[in-house]
């Protein structure tokens, strides 16, 4: 009998500086998928339909993507459109779940209250789902 796995990818967006209006969060994101479910096919398509619109072999980061700077600067707003509407409904349509932790910068007066904020906040995700969890033989982050 084969091991049930799920896979947790975790990335962030942010940074630990003081408060600004154009950086109000610190975000942790996790993505679950549950191995057994087959998403390769899903990805390739993705991957063509990159490549169609001129981004082969590309990571989308959205953040750049919406504000028009790093590989993204010199793009049309149509071709940046048609790149994050890919993505979106590449997204929608896996079987994937996930979860957002937020911490609001102007509640952490510093870092080490921030840290605080976001382990309690990550372990507090993490162990709600116990049931769903508990399904999985084994988990890898």
């Amino acid at each position: 009998m084969s091991q049930k796995i799920l896979s947790v990818f975790i990335d962030e967006s942010g940074d630990f500086g003081p408060y600004e209006i154009y950086s109000p969060y610190y975000l942790v994101s996790m993505v679950l998928h549950n191995q057994k479910i087959d998403i390769s096919e899903d990805i390739s398509r993705f991957e063509v339909q990159l490549q169609n619109l001129g981004y082969p072999r590309h990571a989308v980061h959205t953040g750049p993507l919406i504000r028009r700077e790093s590989i993204y600067k010199n793009d049309l707003i149509g071709n940046r459109k048609q790149l994050f509407h890919a993505l979106f409904h590449f997204s929608r349509k896996l079987n994937i779940y996930y979860t957002c932790i937020k911490i609001k910068k102007a509640e952490c007066p510093d870092v080490i209250t921030m840290t605080s904020k976001l382990s309690k906040s990550i372990v507090k995700t993490l162990l709600s789902n116990e049931s769903f969890r508990n399904g999985f033989d084994r988990i890898i982050l």
